[in-house]
């Protein structure tokens, strides 16, 4: 209780001394004025940015030959609420640094801006040259105005590759400005800029010898992220920067021009890679023994990296983009997605296949190998040829079988290797069916509990994501989390006799048969009985909230075909079954639905529902809530029966 106590004197005091603070600040009325209008335009926010400019500046490095980019970040930030704090950060790594942080309060005065620098830590990195720079100021009070200013410089242009116009908090006015010298050929893409009022203006200047392109945006919302926001780069807009060439002394220099010339730079860091065959032959014979196919060598060595290469990210400097030894990665059990790519690709080198390397994006990332940029991709896998077919296998994906794909990339461009040349081509894709988890179970009523049957069936990408959640790989306790699976983790379902077929056969779907138990799933008043057949809820309470714009990614294509029967007993009638819910949509499907049988006495619980792409467009979202309104309403609704 002392503590307690303590805090709240201590929030106490924090919120007087901002009060008398700000009584202390004499405020120009026009910034008080703009602070009301503002607040009123979004309550929700703290502060907003009057002005906010990238100034983007670029120069020749002899010494290096390289193209530095500079840009000079400029911000004016106002306080809409009183006692608040603004934080923001600012990414760099090895190939770029944050210099010149400086500010200004509303009387043009310096202002202190505390900053702090420390390693980017992320769940799965190993180790990377990520850092982030912090900084941060108090707001006293509503019309409380800061401006400040920081550089950011890139060591080489090619690592300069996009700019996005929104951020956490509202902007009044957003500027994005470069200053193109004759020497440098620079290219934009426009990217996700329908629906949005940007204007694009293009000038010369004179005295800066420079040519100038503004992109200007106006009342920008803020970003508002949920557990299902989709990436920035699918759903927002942002200009892309493409550095294509530059002159020096009368010579042009190709930067990143092409895809041959993206190709190029990634297969001279390939060509790095000192991989020893020699030291994996005995590995892979022993790993293909007894294979009675080609397709079974495949799988043996693809299996074989997912079961026993642990994938743990490794992102520093030019380790970002070049891959690991296959000897290292192996000798190491973990490597990077380059790394385990490059073990598979030895591996089936070494075993006779023509097996390469190969670069995509995921589906967070809208762009395709068109546009020459190492924005382009984040990702490497394996491409085989066999047979006149090309298989694309990512050892990073356990679980997955081979000519199965994740759905992070599927219909995804790849650019695979081809000797002095390269590949363009896309990753198959498939519909929400291929990832069908379909259930059937038959329950009768016994005293207040409900018995019977289950039958349990996942496919594709639920049968991948089963097969890691429940510990497949470890082979532990197996039959315990499946019924803890199964149950829900619900103490009131009790599974018992259970059977699982097809357990370690990634070829197959993956299937359970068992007796179940529910208890506290009836209530009897009376005569009259009422039961709840639901028994998984599926996005109940996923609702978009009116500030979210970003697109909902739910990271897969679902679908789910639930079949639940109940037998009625002789002595009783059915009175009541919920309201059906259909809705159908070209991104969502909802079909759910009670009927009775009553020549056979059997209530049959269907319910379908599909995500067809697995994205919700920010578009139908009003729609999205007001089927999710529905869903709960179905959900929470029962069956009556009365006994005669």
């Amino acid at each position: 209780m002392k503590h307690f106590i303590t805090v709240i004197i201590s929030i106490c005091f924090f919120n007087n001394a901002f009060s008398q603070l700000a009584s202390h600040i004499k405020l120009k009325p026009e910034d008080i004025v703009t602070a009301e209008n503002l607040q009123k335009k979004y309550p929700k926010s703290d502060y907003a940015s009057l002005s906010t400019i990238s100034t983007y500046t670029f120069k020749y490095m002899p010494k290096t030959k390289k193209v530095e980019a500079n840009m000079e970040f400029k911000e004016t930030i106002i306080g809409l609420k009183e006692g608040k704090s603004y934080q923001n950060a600012v990414f760099f790594n090895d190939e770029s640094s944050v210099s010149n942080m400086y500010g200004r309060d509303y009387q043009n005065k310096i202002k202190y801006i505390t900053t702090s620098t420390s390693s980017y830590e992320s769940a799965g990195i190993f180790y990377s040259d990520a850092k982030i720079f912090r900084y941060g100021f108090d707001i006293v009070t509503r019309g409380d105005k800061t401006k400040y200013h920081y550089d950011n410089k890139y060591k080489d242009v090619k690592y300069l590759t996009k700019d996005f116009f929104h951020a956490r908090y509202p902007i009044e006015e957003r500027k994005i400005i470069f200053e193109i010298p004759k020497w440098l050929t620079l290219d934009f893409l426009e990217v996700n800029f329908e629906g949005y009022t940007i204007s694009k203006t293009e000038s010369f200047d004179a005295k800066k010898k420079v040519d100038i392109v503004i992109f200007t945006i106006k009342n920008v919302k803020r970003i508002v992220k949920s557990n299902y926001s989709a990436s920035w780069s699918s759903t927002l807009p942002h200009v892309m920067i493409l550095a294509k060439k530059y002159e020096y002394k009368g010579q042009s220099f190709n930067l990143l021009s092409d895809t041959k010339d993206l190709y190029g730079w990634y297969a001279s860091l390939i060509k790095q890679v000192e991989n020893k065959p020699e030291e994996l032959k005995n590995l892979v014979t022993e790993i293909t023994a007894g294979a009675k196919s080609e397709e079974e060598k495949v799988k043996k060595i693809f299996y074989w990296v997912q079961d026993n290469i642990r994938y743990i990210a490794y992102e520093n400097g030019i380790m970002g983009f070049k891959p690991d030894n296959a000897n290292n990665v192996c000798k190491k059990k973990y490597g990077d997605c380059k790394g385990m790519a490059n073990l598979t690709c030895e591996m089936l080198k070494i075993s006779g296949f023509d097996a390469r390397l190969t670069w995509i994006g995921t589906r967070s990332i809208p762009y395709t190998y068109s546009t020459p940029s190492l924005a382009v991709d984040n990702h490497m896998i394996t491409t085989l040829f066999l047979n006149g077919n090309k298989y694309y296998l990512d050892a990073t994906e356990k679980g997955v079988a081979f000519k199965d794909y994740a759905h992070r990339i599927q219909g995804q461009d790849v650019l695979i290797q081809d000797e002095e040349s390269f590949i363009i081509a896309k990753v198959p894709e498939f519909d929400a069916k291929h990832n069908e988890e379909k259930i059937i179970v038959n329950l009768s009523i016994d005293g207040e509990k409900l018995v019977g049957k289950g039958e349990n069936t996942y496919n594709g990408g639920r049968k991948t994501r089963l097969y890691n959640q429940i510990g497949y790989v470890a082979k532990i306790d197996l039959d315990e989390k499946v019924m803890a699976y199964i149950a829900n983790q619900d103490k009131n379902n009790t599974i018992s006799n259970l059977v699982i077929s097809d357990t370690y056969n990634r070829n197959l779907p993956i299937n359970f048969n068992y007796n179940i138990e529910i208890s506290n799933c009836i209530t009897a008043i009376g005569n009259e009985v009422y039961i709840n057949l639901e028994s998984d809820f599926d996005f109940e309470g996923i609702l978009t909230e009116d500030e979210e714009f970003l697109d909902m990614d739910f990271k897969e294509k679902y679908y789910k075909n639930q079949t639940t029967t109940l037998k009625v007993p002789e002595n009783a009638k059915v009175d009541y079954m919920p309201e059906n819910v259909l809705v159908n949509n070209n991104e969502f499907s909802f079909d759910l639905k009670y009927s009775f049988d009553e020549t056979k006495r059997i209530i049959t619980y269907n319910k379908k529902i599909i995500l067809t792409s697995g994205i919700i467009s920010y578009s139908n979202f009003e729609l999205w809530n007001k089927t999710i309104k529905k869903l709960k309403t179905f959900y929470n609704d029962q069956i009556v029966i009365i006994k005669n």
